[in-house]
């Protein structure tokens, strides 16, 4: 073995337990072992120029060294691959000539650069960017810019004296006893380096964060010491990786759970049921449907006797009252009618007045209907009654369902960033849930006509309102698969609105038994029917999920996006499947997923910063579960069942 190749050697062994699960930064050796060519990740804060002169943080950076053939005797080349803002770094070139000696471990060299990118070392006297260090000198109060600790010894695992050799002109040892090794840099062991990259089948020298994050690598300044630089801040926290960049967790999101489906839902079914009080429910929606049907005597009487109800139910809670205060039972008419006669207060007196005179008026207005409308014919009338009943309760469920379905929609185009996609999802939703909530409140009102009897139990009743709820539950569901078509997709969101929809109309009339007022418990039920859909939407979803994007670090950190069949596509414009759009650096089309088969391949659409999979940037890469994928700011895991 020569004494280059002794030197490779070295390094090569020093990184792997230097960089072996380190907090801050992944090595990638390139090629045979011992590699000639590392990349290298730093997670640390960052600045660079944006043209029109502000400054921006960046929080992921991309150094690629090379060992070229006169290495160790000069320094290696040192290239960076994303956009910085330091007097060291100028067109990709790294100045490390303050830090280079031909005894400085290339382990060394990566934690320097490191520390240089934070603005922790920096060097404005022999700058490789005048304009850099100009900035520096004049801003200098506001570094370091990161302060992430990077130094091995924190971190690494190595324990064992690494031999750095150092060379003469004819390669030849030099044997200098201060200068023939380093001393070893003693820290806990950890675990073997993370398993091979998928394009390149080097492994990665890897450690995101253990346990905790990294809050202390942001500073701090005031807005004086801002003024004419703007900074935008960027997501400092990572998740916990182990091998292969699998997250530690569950396969259920709950955070996409709540944020896709019972927020939304939730917002959905109150405005619904507000909206449907507005505009009237019960009798006064019947008046409207028998007005437009042209029965004006039967919308009459349907309005009439709404008030006479009104009026003989607000009587009745005197009444309630008064049985209470005095031992006595509501179901006792010999109690009501002393009442009635000796002890109801005035107002109650007039209530009852009303309550028969409107009473009267709505008799009045059917026996008008009857000769009038319906020419004596009893069956006819009933029938039209029947289906006016039937028709203003499908009213009545189409708007639930519209509002419901609306919202949904809307949160699954917030969710995925696009606000045209968001008003897309939200047609999408609001047209399919008004058609099916329509049909599941017309066939809810003819079981309840068809099937109940006075003498069936609660349960029998609750089960025939929980049936007729479902359907509705079940287009709002549909509604919100069709947005996204997938087989398996559309048929999990259909079983979450109808598991909801069937618990929701359920639990109606028991809900009712502990809130007696018709209003109250109506609008309870229907908020648990909005939230128990966008629960069995949300979760069912999740099951149904093949392969999908984990952020694990960026502005959207803990979001998880579905990867669909065909092409998802990433980027900062609403035209994508995945907007990540307070991402500066990501592309307006920055890359593809494509399901080729049972293959998903990852293409970049030849943006500048590149798509980087675990440590190296890819044109087109095979994903696997647990790659690691760097977009911009962003990073993503790769998850499949």
């Amino acid at each position: 073995m020569t004494a280059r190749m002794r030197r490779l050697t070295s390094d090569f062994e020093q990184i792997k337990k230097d960089f072996t699960n380190h907090k801050n930064i992944i090595v990638t050796p390139i090629g045979a072992e011992p590699a000639e060519k590392y990349h290298i990740t730093y997670f640390v804060n960052g600045i660079y120029l944006l043209p029109d002169g502000k400054i921006e943080m960046l929080a992921r950076h991309e150094v690629e060294i090379t060992l070229h053939a006169e290495y160790p005797r000069y320094k290696p080349l040192c290239r960076i691959l994303t956009p910085i803002w330091h007097p060291n770094f100028r067109d990709g070139q790294i100045c490390i000539g303050d830090i280079w000696g031909a005894g400085e471990s290339l382990s060394d060299i990566i934690i320097n650069i490191g520390d240089m990118i934070q603005y922790k070392s920096w060097n404005s006297f022999s700058p490789l960017s005048a304009d850099a260090a100009k900035w520096a000198i004049e801003n200098k109060h506001l570094f370091p810019v990161g302060n992430a600790e990077l130094y091995v010894a924190d971190y690494a695992s190595a324990k064992d004296t690494v031999e750095i050799d150092l060379f003469d002109e004819n390669d030849e040892v030099i044997a200098d006893d201060d200068s023939q090794a380093q001393p070893a840099v003693e820290s806990e062991p950890t675990a073997e380096p993370i398993a091979d990259v998928d394009s390149t089948d080097e492994p990665s020298f890897s450690a995101m964060e253990n346990e905790e994050n990294l809050d202390g690598n942001d500073f701090e300044i005031t807005a004086e010491e801002l003024a004419g630089i703007e900074f935008v801040p960027t997501a400092q926290r990572m998740q916990t990786i182990s091998n292969n960049g699998m997250v530690k967790g569950g396969k259920i999101n709950f955070k996409t759970v709540l944020i896709k489906g019972l927020i939304w839902a939730l917002i959905g079914s109150i405005l619904g049921f507000a909206i449907t009080e507005i505009f009237g429910a019960g009798g006064a929606k019947n008046s409207f449907v028998a007005d437009i049907m042209g029965y004006s005597s039967l919308s009459r009487y349907y309005e009439y006797s709404e008030i006479a109800d009104e009026a003989f139910s607000d009587a009745f809670a005197y009444f309630e009252s008064y049985c209470a205060a005095n031992g006595k039972s509501t179901d006792d008419s010999t109690a009501f009618a002393q009442w009635y006669l000796y002890d109801a207060p005035e107002a109650a007196q007039n209530l009852l007045d009303r309550y028969q005179e409107y009473d009267e008026m709505a008799d009045d207005a059917f026996y008008d209907a009857y000769m009038y409308e319906f020419y004596e014919n009893e069956d006819e009338l009933i029938d039209t009654s029947k289906n006016i009943q039937r028709v203003g309760t499908a009213i009545w469920s189409g708007f639930i369902a519209l509002f419901i379905g609306l919202f949904l929609g809307m949160g699954e185009g917030i969710f995925y960033g696009s606000a045209s996609k968001a008003v897309t999802y939200a047609s999408i939703g609001a047209g399919i849930s008004l058609g099916l909530g329509f049909i599941s409140g017309y066939l809810a009102q003819w079981m309840y006509a068809t099937l109940l009897e006075d003498n069936e139990s609660d349960l029998y009743a609750a089960i025939i309102r929980g049936l007729g709820w479902a359907i509705m539950g079940l287009g709002i569901g549909l509604a919100i698969g069709l947005i996204k078509p997938a087989g398996k997709r559309i048929l999990f969101c259909s079983l979450g609105g109808l598991a909801g929809g069937f618990l929701g109309g359920f639990l109606f009339n028991y809900v009712f038994d502990i809130i007696p007022d018709d209003m109250i418990a109506r609008g309870v039920a229907i908020v648990i029917m909005g939230l128990l859909i966008g629960l069995g939407v949300g979760f069912l979803e999740q099951f149904a999920k093949q392969a999908w994007l984990k952020v694990i670090r960026g502005e959207f950190e803990g979001k998880e996006y579905l990867v669909f069949s065909g092409t998802t596509s990433i980027g900062n414009t609403g035209k994508n499947t995945i907007v990540l759009f307070k991402d500066k650096l990501v592309g307006p089309h920055h890359c593809d997923i494509v399901l080729q088969g049972n293959r998903y391949v990852l293409v970049d659409c030849g943006t500048p910063m590149g798509t980087v999979v675990n440590g190296m940037r890819i044109n087109r890469h095979n994903l696997r579960h647990g790659d690691t994928i760097a977009i911009g700011n962003s990073v993503l895991v790769f998850n499949t069942k």
